[in-house]
């Protein structure tokens, strides 16, 4: 016998009325069909498409790790080659291949490009040669030149100080690098115009950045231990047309200290 409608009862729990609904046979019908295709759906999705959704968000996690990956090589890359270049820039460039009009010479024209330095404007004379002591301190370490095989340059002297913290600029002039070095840590080259550098290293941080003009006793750094430096002091070197200059007979204060000492 073939049902036309079904009914369904609904009986609380307490004495009060029951509720009864009808529902028809086509009805019935359509919602197992429904029910089917749900079933039938999900089971398809659970086979075929769960696992390649899954096997994507791996792949995706993977992808974005590597490129993580590859941009923090690049990145190491590209500071490795900065960090060589400046070095080579501290240790061999101040020596005789540095030129105002030209930026650098032969040993550094694949990174020229970096390196935009432009002659500053005419200074007074007075405000821009470095003979103002960056550092009020002591001298724990002097200049020294090799006279050895063996033996090792000190081309400026190390200045400490308990007090006073805050490096100045010896002299007016243009900022020609603000930036890490791998021996002098954070490290600041003054252009003083007419052929006189100075540099300051092993800062703990750099105040001031390149192409800055910066005035005679500016503060320019805070003095650290950063690079090569068995403790917190300033590396400051005097340079002249290529030719590294004993800031103890430059700087008045120095040659007064040294005049006292030997007496």
């Amino acid at each position: 016998m073939k049902h036309e409608k079904y009914t369904i009862l609904i009986l609380p729990d307490n004495d009060a009325t029951g509720r009864t609904i009808s529902i028809t046979a086509k009805m019935v019908n359509v919602l197992k069909i429904l029910l089917l295709i749900l079933i039938g759906t999900i089971i398809i999705f659970s086979i075929f498409y769960l696992p390649k959704a899954l096997k994507y968000k791996t792949i995706k996690l993977e992808n974005d790790y590597l490129l993580n990956e590859r941009q923090e090589v690049a990145g190491l890359l590209k500071n490795a080659k900065r960090i060589k270049e400046i070095n080579h820039f501290i240790e061999n460039t101040l020596g005789g291949h540095y030129d105002l009009q030209n930026g650098f010479g032969d040993s550094a024209n694949s990174s020229s490009e970096n390196w935009e330095l432009s002659p500053f404007e005419t200074m007074g004379l007075l405000e821009d040669l470095p003979t103002y002591l960056p550092i009020k301190g002591f001298v724990n370490a002097g200049f020294k030149v090799r006279e050895g095989l063996f033996s090792q340059d000190h081309l400026g002297i190390d200045l400490s100080s308990i007090e006073d913290r805050i490096v100045k600029a010896a002299g007016r002039g243009y900022v020609i690098f603000s930036d890490w070095t791998y021996r002098f840590g954070n490290t600041i080259i003054i252009d003083h115009g007419n052929g006189y550098l100075t540099v300051y290293g092993h800062n703990e941080q750099n105040l001031v950045s390149q192409r800055q003009v910066v005035d005679r006793a500016e503060p320019i750094a805070v003095m650290g231990n950063t690079g090569i430096s068995e403790g917190a002091h300033l590396h400051f070197e005097i340079w002249h047309k290529g030719v590294p200059l004993d800031p103890a007979t430059f700087i008045t204060e120095l040659k007064e200290e040294s005049s006292s000492s030997g007496e």
